[in-house]
């Protein structure tokens, strides 16, 4: 089986306060040598052509975004971050996707990035952002947490707190953006917590 390497380092603007944290880009972003990105994709985080999260970003900040395979598309999602005073990195730095497939459940043999010297390196993120409910919260726990979780629960979202390095991080655990995720959670019901999320951050 090829080994998938993450193909992208860690966005954070100087001014980032948050950090966005996802999973593993697909597989055709992946692969040393055998990238083959369709037109409509983008070459950066959350790129793919079926992934909703920059269409959803866009819908709820009005900032209108570039939806093809080109620099200025990356160049407009890097500067929307920093707008929003956030970064953006994935948890796992390389894996198999088995049989090619995306969702995270194919990803076998996962390595993860080193996100505790990352915040290191970054002292000013106070609050870490899951895109992924489950995943990126048990990599980062199992790896990365010093005390584990406390819950306090919010309308539409979950807010946690976790210690890393000995530091408590604010956590905000939104709804995936995958198209895997709309089986299980409706595009209203999904917009309306990510409106609720990074309204409050412009």
């Amino acid at each position: 089986m090829i080994r998938s390497i993450h193909p992208y380092e860690p966005y954070i603007p100087e001014n980032a306060t948050k950090l966005i944290i996802g999973t593993m880009p697909p597989f055709r972003f992946c692969v040393s040598g055998k990238r083959s990105l369709f037109a409509n994709d983008v070459d950066f985080y959350y790129g793919s052509k079926d992934n909703a999260f920059w269409k959803l970003l866009s819908e709820v900040t009005g900032v209108t975004l570039d939806f093809v395979n080109s620099p200025d598309a990356v160049n407009q999602r890097k500067q929307l971050l920093m707008n929003l005073h956030m970064g953006i990195t994935d948890i796992v730095g390389s894996c198999i996707h088995h049989n090619g497939k995306a969702d995270d459940t194919s990803l076998l043999a996962i390595e993860v990035k080193p996100l505790d010297k990352l915040l290191l390196d970054h002292p000013n993120i106070q609050e870490l952002v899951y895109t992924n409910r489950g995943e990126v919260k048990k990599y980062i726990n199992l790896f990365f947490a010093d005390k584990g979780y406390h819950n306090r629960a919010r309308e539409n979202e979950t807010k946690e707190s976790v210690f890393i390095n000995g530091k408590k991080y604010a956590v905000t655990q939104l709804y995936s953006p995958s198209p895997n995720a709309l089986r299980s959670v409706s595009t209203e019901k999904r917009l309306q917590q990510y409106k609720s999320f990074f309204q409050d951050t412009l």
